[in-house]
């Protein structure tokens, strides 16, 4: 019998999707007990995050995902293809790791920022590595560029566990996705942080059937502070989709608050005559480099836009 068909033995539960393993999910119930399901039809395409009803079947048999609730929000990235790939839902937080090496890719870091903006998540800053003896010069060039806009810079390190309280804090009650360029320790910050974290990726693959060493696309950690730690172990590099041009501002705290004392409504910042944010940058109040940032973003999005020579667009 094919695990599609296994037979249902109880009716509909609530549930949390807190593991993706390609067509396989594990799924907790609200006594904490884990299932492993599947989706229940082509068109459910749940992701770690997703509030589900699911049923259960009998046992060695996987269960049946079968409604996912409206979400509140959802983490997508651009695949290799150039498409929208959901990765996670219902977030409340996102962490951006950076470290003094390899040296912080800021323009990364404010794509990252604008997507957290964009689905109303907070967002902070972890300098990571702060036992290396450069890491005073980063920490004051982050702090120079983000603390003016609200974003939190806290400080740690993996490799000697400093700063992890104030982490462990940040992640209470929230559902935290980590992100960060490769090499800044981000696995090893989850590590710390979730010391049965490589156990909970090998369960998923166990029960999925397929062996311990095959890829994870997502898993939720528990924490015992309440919070969720949403990981990507089989996810190697995050680029979130770009918005519209019109809605890039949107994405930047201070070019959203000045917007409004703009001469046009529709102002996009770049050339426009009585532009309220290009006088702030003339007269040094915000971040020309954060400037420089939306600009190089708004150019991408603004490319995205731009049908082909020769294409009909839809």
């Amino acid at each position: 019998m094919s695990r599609a068909a296994s037979p249902v033995i109880d009716a509909p539960r609530a549930g949390l999707v807190v593991a993706r393993h390609r067509r396989d999910f594990l799924v907790d119930d609200l006594a904490g007990e884990r299932h492993r399901c599947l989706a229940g039809r082509r068109d459910i395409r749940p992701v770690v995050g997703d509030r589900v009803e699911f049923v259960t079947a009998r046992p060695g048999e996987s269960g049946r995902i079968e409604r996912v609730a409206e979400r509140e929000n959802c983490l997508e990235r651009i695949d290799s293809r150039g498409r929208s790939e959901a990765l996670a839902a219902n977030l409340t937080q996102l962490l951006v790791i950076v470290a003094p090496e390899p040296a912080p890719d800021l323009l990364v870091v404010d794509r990252y920022l604008c997507a957290a903006r964009l689905l109303g998540l907070r967002s902070s800053l972890v300098l990571n590595k702060c036992d290396l003896a450069s890491v005073e010069q980063v920490r004051a060039g982050l702090q120079r560029e983000y603390a003016n806009i609200g974003c939190e810079v806290l400080s740690a390190s993996a490799a000697e566990g400093h700063g992890l309280a104030a982490i462990e804090a940040t992640l209470a009650g929230q559902v935290t996705s980590f992100m960060g360029q490769s090499g800044v320790g981000k696995s090893s910050l989850i590590n710390r942080l979730v010391p049965a974290a490589n156990q909970s990726v090998g369960e998923v693959s166990e029960k999925s059937g397929e062996g311990r060493h095959t890829t994870t696309t997502a898993v939720a950690h528990r924490l015992a502070n309440g919070g969720l730690v949403v990981d990507f172990p089989g996810v190697r590099g995050y680029s979130p989709p770009l918005p519209e041009p019109a809605l890039m501002q949107s994405g930047f705290a201070e070019i959203a608050a000045l917007a409004g004392d703009c001469r046009f409504a529709n102002c996009l910042h770049v050339e426009e005559p009585g532009c309220a944010v290009k006088h702030a940058i003339a007269a040094g109040t915000i971040s020309a480099r954060r400037y420089a940032s939306y600009r190089q973003l708004l150019l991408m999005s603004q490319r995205l836009a731009t049908p082909r020579a020769g294409r009909r667009r839809d």
